[in-house]
């Protein structure tokens, strides 16, 4: 469980000290602080032994913070301004650090790949990140590049979504690609026309697919998702519910009190005073139907 705590500048998140024995130091590079920020929340990174995070949005920052973080493992993406994510690679190698390095780019380009090969990068990971492929890289990171070990997985790693309860293996292509796109950009403006862009299909299809595929509509799917990362958020930071609900891709704060407040009948502030276990007492949150009546509501409030 992900526990943000008081560091120094570019410092994303620190993880329970007491989960794992084995303690290894991530760190995340890109200029886009809205990736930095989300990717330590893709994932349950204390079952990989990761007790802390430090992210650098460019090359220089990203040199000099290296250098006293000692990151056992490093998450790269290529294009950063004027340098080049590989350039960084091999200069942080050729430091002595001995970083476990993974490249991430949005572009299939095999040039740059080989590129990130050569300058020492073990692996390539396209975005949006695949979360089954993040984990596979750490797997092979820890278990072959640093002779550790990983526990055995608990039943929320075996592949079910947080808002369907239901395996991505059964899911479609099409529907596992838009939550995947959810999972890396909810929090900023998101609709299912720009993600029907994205994959160059048509936003009616797509939202078809999803609605047949999930029995959610699409709107629905967001505002559960980004209220079960908001509800973390608050049990396990400080942050103020404003800082919240930004952080879950809402500009009016008003519209998240109403968003939280029906989906998990308490309000925000309610549950940052009595906790998760009084609120699961109240409630488990709406049934789908309920959160996709929700999110219709609401497009009138905004």
């Amino acid at each position: 469980m992900l526990h943000r705590r008081t560091g120094p500048p570019g410092w994303s998140a620190c993880l329970d000290e007491e989960v794992s024995p084995v303690r290894y130091r991530l760190m995340i590079v890109d200029p886009d602080r809205g990736i930095c920020e989300n990717i330590p929340y893709l994932l349950d990174w204390s079952q990989y032994g990761v007790s802390g995070i430090l992210t650098a949005n460019s090359y220089e920052e990203a040199i000099s913070r290296a250098v006293d973080f000692q990151p056992h493992i490093a998450l790269v993406e290529l294009e950063l301004g004027d340098r080049q994510g590989y350039e960084l690679v091999r200069h942080l190698r050729e430091t002595g650090l001995e970083t476990v390095f993974c490249t991430m780019g949005d572009k299939e380009d095999f040039q740059w790949v080989q590129q990130s090969m050569r300058a020492g990068a073990r692996d390539y990971l396209l975005k949006p990140l695949d979360t089954s492929e993040l984990r596979s890289f750490l797997e092979r990171a820890v278990v072959r590049e640093l002779g550790g070990s990983l526990p055995e997985r608990p039943a929320v790693q075996t592949g079910l979504d947080p808002v369907l309860h239901t395996e991505y293996g059964k899911l479609s292509r099409i529907t596992n690609k838009i939550i995947l796109i959810v999972k890396s950009n909810y929090r900023r403006g998101l609709s299912l026309t720009g993600i029907a862009e994205m994959l160059n299909m048509s936003s009616k299809y797509i939202g078809r697919v999803f609605l047949q595929d999930t029995g959610m509509k699409f709107s629905a799917y967001l505002t559960a998702y980004r209220m079960i990362q908001a509800r973390r958020l608050i049990e396990n930071s400080q942050e103020k519910i404003s800082v919240v609900a930004s952080m879950v891709g809402y500009s009016q704060l008003n519209n998240f009190y109403v968003h939280f407040k029906n989906y998990f009948r308490i309000s925000p502030g309610a549950l940052r005073d009595y906790g998760g276990s009084h609120l699961d007492e109240l409630t488990g949150g709406l049934e789908i139907e309920d959160a996709g009546a929700l999110s219709e509501e609401a497009e009138g409030l905004k």
